[in-house]
């Protein structure tokens, strides 16, 4: 039976193994890092690594759950924080989100591979993964919702709302596979039509 680590320890060896995830999963991704190479990187035993996570899968999401705070942060300081037009605000969110998708390597390792994400998501409690999510999301719902109220956004559930406007990610995702043209064209034109769709409705029955 393995040791039990000291509340010092546990606290320094799990950081090491994020510390070393962070490294491996964007050196590596997610399918050839491998258990061993966490925890020859963090340094420890791989009977402790389980310890701590039950899978690297466990291990990315979450690293990624401490990304999406400040993910989220920055997308709605740089949309509904930036302008108080809600159509510009809704068209700066989605292009900021796809900004991240460009910039943040920790967003893409998981998002270069939508097939991938049912077994991360299995490797968590969903619901403790979706209340996480939640109080990411809460200040660009909590936007969406008063733009509702104000009669500038059409009527819906804010959060599906929010949802439906992160799909824009997927343009980042495949950027390879899009011609260079025909994906700036897209990258101005799509959160055009999408802000549109969700404001000239509400505006035109006022």
């Amino acid at each position: 039976m393995p040791r039990a680590f000291t509340e010092e320890e546990r606290l320094r060896i799990r950081d090491s193994l994020i510390v070393a995830g962070r490294k491996c999963f964007l050196k590596y991704g997610m399918k050839k890092t491998t258990v061993d190479d966490l925890v020859r990187l963090a340094g420890v035993a791989r009977g402790s690594f389980y310890q701590f996570f039950n899978s690297k899968e466990a291990l990315y999401l979450e690293i990624f759950l401490q990304e999406i705070p400040a993910m989220m942060a920055r997308i709605h300081d740089s949309s509904f924080g930036s302008t108080t037009v809600t159509r510009d605000a809704l068209v700066l969110m989605m292009k900021a989100i796809m900004h991240e998708i460009n910039t943040n390597d920790l967003a893409r390792v998981i998002l270069d591979d939508p097939a991938e994400i049912t077994g991360f998501l299995s490797t968590l409690d969903h619901s403790t993964l979706m209340q996480e999510v939640a109080k990411a999301y809460a200040p660009m719902i909590g936007s969406i919702r008063a733009a509702q109220m104000r009669g500038e956004i059409i009527e819906g559930d804010p959060s599906q709302i929010a949802y439906c406007l992160g799909m824009v990610k997927s343009l980042a995702v495949y950027r390879e596979n899009i011609p260079d043209s025909l994906y700036e064209f897209m990258t101005q034109l799509l959160p055009q039509v999408i802000a549109d769709g969700l404001t000239c409705p509400a505006g035109g029955a006022d």
